[in-house]
């Protein structure tokens, strides 16, 4: 008796026929010349790299979802890449240590990512991103990132889309004051990321006022509704107190006016509430979506303890596109 094989993919990874593959093509070609204009110079990582290496420079989101074998040849726990990010960093500190600062580099690579079956998503993306590595954080970094990211959409001819910006260190800031439990604290980012102003109240009450002080209780609150234009910063104004607090804002205020001096402020909006990637990132975030498409199309902001993970204590801010994605968005003609 013959076994027919059954001739199909593993769960989460596709082919992408020509058709496609000219429009990603496209989109990749139009990208890197604007990160080119902006002085990005491309590098080429490895698809694999030793778990303990690459898990130096790893969110705790992302641990959780390494494809990781044992290497036959050296008997050690190699990794599929799941990001980017890390292996710059390890580049940058092992590699280029010698050529000068700020160091500006992009890369267009996949990255494979463990997913749940039930979840639907893909498991390989295809990314498209930037690096900036520098001696130390400033604002100006922060908007070059996000005014390449929105010349280089508009350059797509993508028009529908908006960037949502937000500074984790502001409600870090906050935290740090709060004399509370760490389960209190992700009780209090959980309620704060869903906008969930009434369950957030709950949790602050029972915390009680010998850890929280009034006005903090009034900025948690409140960071539920900080959310929209230029006013939300001016609202978050009148209820900061404290000097980091105050300089996360004042840090993303000359953000946002650089950016509208590039006349790109009505693609931005700003969310004080914005908690991803909270354990990972050290100052600005941003997001970016597109009408009609409920999946990000780029993510980013900065992450300057991760290159001294690896040895080489500098500041860095960057980010990465979806490409498919942003062809999906393409395709509805927003």
């Amino acid at each position: 008796m013959t076994i027919q094989t059954v001739i199909s993919l593993p769960q989460g990874v596709r082919d992408i026929l020509p058709e496609e593959t000219k429009k990603i093509t496209a989109v990749e070609t139009s990208i890197l010349a604007v990160f080119e204009r902006y002085g990005f110079a491309r590098i080429i990582t490895p698809l694999l790299e030793y778990v303990e290496t690459l898990s130096l420079g790893m969110g705790e989101s992302l641990k959780d979802r390494v494809l990781k074998f044992i290497d036959p040849s050296t008997g050690r726990v190699v990794a599929i890449r799941p990001d980017i990010t890390p292996q710059i960093a390890r580049v940058v500190a092992t590699r280029m240590r010698d050529y000068p600062l700020p160091l500006r580099l992009c890369y267009n690579e996949n990255v494979l990512r463990y997913q749940e079956p039930r979840d639907g998503k893909s498991r390989e993306v295809l990314q498209l991103g930037a690096e900036f590595i520098s001696a130390g954080p400033t604002p100006e970094a922060d908007a070059e990132m996000i005014c390449m990211a929105v010349e280089s959409l508009l350059a797509l001819g993508l028009k529908g889309f908006k960037i949502d910006v937000g500074d984790v260190g502001f409600l870090r800031a906050i935290l740090d004051r709060l004399n509370v439990a760490r389960a209190e604290r992700e009780r209090i980012k959980g309620a704060i990321a869903i906008k969930d102003s009434s369950g957030l109240d709950a949790i602050l009450a029972g915390i009680g006022p010998k850890a929280l002080s009034t006005g903090d209780r009034r900025l948690l609150l409140n960071l539920t509704t900080f959310y929209g234009e230029e006013e939300v910063l001016k609202k978050a104004a009148a209820f900061t107190t404290g000097a980091e607090t105050a300089a996360a804002l004042a840090n993303l205020e000359r953000v946002m006016e650089i950016i509208a001096a590039k006349g790109f402020k009505d693609f931005i909006t700003i969310d004080l509430g914005e908690v991803r990637g909270f354990d990972y990132y050290t100052g600005i975030i941003f997001e970016g979506f597109a009408t009609g498409i409920g999946k990000a199309i780029l993510s980013g902001g900065r992450y300057d303890t991760l290159p001294a993970k690896y040895g080489y204590p500098v500041a860095a801010t960057g980010f990465a596109f979806d490409v498919e994605n942003i062809v999906t968005a393409l395709d509805r003609k927003f």
